[in-house]
């Protein structure tokens, strides 16, 4: 109940107040999607069918785990007055964060998605099983914000360090490429990236309509989610007797 009461008031409180609230939410990943498109579908020419399908398979996904982790770490620093004087779950605050982001990564996503997918020779089949990847996706986003958001409380330095380690991961995750473009002897780059493990089962469904491949990327992709909700829960279970006197 309060996580869907501040959730509520978080996209109210992001769109009082500005005429292009809504629009810009649609337009960020909009411009970063065609200026992407025009970079490496015209200038590097790179040649692959209905590249626009494969781009936001990959595209929008990493923008929403990508944001949301940076927003999310430090939320708990961010909030520290709030949570030391009032009797607030310090979840209520982080779930409220994730969901926010994810109600407007949804918004954009299919609004940018339709339009593409209607006007390809694609059946819209494959998109009715999106919500089935869109699930380990959101969910282990949530578990990568709330270890690193404990975490931060203890060393402030991870809020700064992410934005780095998010830059270089971007080029290191097969968002504009195939996965297939990576040497062998680099292919262990992306089986340990954990974000490909996210992106993949939309991808599949979005571009190569490869149901069979979808169903196993689908457990790679709950898998890598349960591990980090996992760990999110040891982090929480070791920092907690400490965590309101570090606030």
């Amino acid at each position: 109940m309060q996580v869907r009461v501040l959730t509520l008031a978080s996209i109210k409180s992001r769109y009082r107040k500005t005429w292009a609230g809504f629009l810009w939410v649609v337009l960020n990943p909009l411009i970063m999607f065609g200026v992407q498109s025009l970079v490496f579908r015209k200038f590097l020419r790179l040649q692959m069918p209905d590249y626009f399908l494969f781009l936001i398979g990959g595209l929008l996904p990493w923008i929403f785990i990508s944001t949301t982790v940076q927003m999310g770490t430090p939320v708990f620093v961010q909030q520290s007055h709030l949570l030391r004087s009032f009797k607030i779950d310090p979840w209520v605050l982080l779930c409220a964060q994730v969901l926010d982001n994810f109600i407007n990564f949804l918004m954009s996503f299919f609004l940018i998605l339709l339009p593409l997918y209607f006007l390809s020779d694609r059946t819209i089949a494959s998109i009715l099983l999106l919500p089935l990847a869109l699930f380990p996706m959101l969910l282990g986003t949530l578990g990568m914000t709330v270890t690193l958001s404990v975490l931060n409380v203890f060393y402030r330095d991870i809020n700064f360090v992410m934005g780095f380690v998010f830059s270089l991961l971007f080029f290191l995750t097969p968002v504009f490429y195939p996965k297939s473009f990576v040497p062998l002897e680099w292919q262990w780059l992306v089986e340990v990236n954990p974000m490909v493990y996210f992106i993949d089962p939309m991808r599949l469904l979005i571009y190569e309509r490869d149901f069979v491949g979808f169903g196993l990327a689908l457990l790679w992709s709950t898998g890598v989610a349960l591990l980090f909700c996992g760990l999110a829960y040891l982090v929480w279970k070791r920092k907690r007797n400490d965590f309101y006197r570090k606030l």
